[in-house]
């Protein structure tokens, strides 16, 4: 077996949110942020022959690395692969995938009550911003100036006197008649570069972030409010 580009940038994303990660059959690969507040994940082209686990996923991308077009062979007693190119191979043992921070679940919500889009260069210049202001929240909250737009605002909630920096978002739907205040830690924005970012989010503190072939989903901080 060999695996194509795809699931490697998949995986390569991946290893960024969790090290721990179980791949299989059912052509999907999933993984949860060990403080469960991010999780992904994305449909593949590669089936594998059964389900196993790998605790160290950056190593186990290191491996294939080692070579420019790696084979693949699974042991048939599920407990090793075979990572060569003819001449020289790692053999590299699985975990068990029950010992493993791993998804379980789906997570099954529409996430629609808000709903914007983020080019790659908006969300670039949000990153800057919180890194040069030394805050990690992303507020998003509707517009106090008028206009069909949101407002996406880089802040520190813990600090009234914090400096901001707000960007109006004019690519938004907003199909609720509460007052919102949807709060991100942005940290947990380890998303695949992407042309666009489609966010959703539902009033139960998740949201859904689509880039490309990726499925992102997304706890709230603590600090949202929803008022119906």
């Amino acid at each position: 077996m060999k695996l194509d580009s795809q699931i490697l940038e998949i995986l390569n994303n991946f290893q960024t949110i969790n090290s721990n990660i179980a791949l299989g059959e059912d052509g999907f690969v999933r993984t949860m942020a060990v403080s469960k507040t991010l999780m992904a994940k994305a449909n593949i082209s590669d089936q594998f022959p059964y389900e196993f686990g790998i605790y160290d996923l950056g190593e186990f991308l290191s491996c294939l690395s080692m070579f420019d077009d790696p084979t693949l062979t699974f042991d048939d007693n599920q407990k090793f692969v075979n990572i060569t190119d003819g001449v020289t191979t790692f053999k590299y043992y699985f975990s068990e995938v029950g010992s493993l921070t791993v998804p379980t679940n789906d997570i099954n919500l529409e996430c629609n009550d808000i709903t914007f889009t983020l080019t790659h260069e908006q969300l670039s210049q949000l990153r800057k911003a919180s890194a040069t202001l030394r805050a990690n929240q992303l507020s998003v909250r509707m517009s106090h100036t008028g206009g069909t737009f949101i407002e996406c605002i880089i802040l520190d909630k813990q600090n009234p006197t914090s400096n901001q920096f707000t960007m109006n978002i004019s690519n938004c739907s907003i199909n609720t008649t509460a007052e919102f205040e949807f709060v991100f830690d942005i940290n947990n924005f380890k998303f695949k570069t992407a042309n666009e970012y489609e966010f959703g989010i539902d009033k139960k503190q998740v949201a859904l972030v689509k880039a490309g072939n990726i499925n992102y989903w997304v706890a709230l901080d603590k600090t949202t409010t929803y008022k119906e």
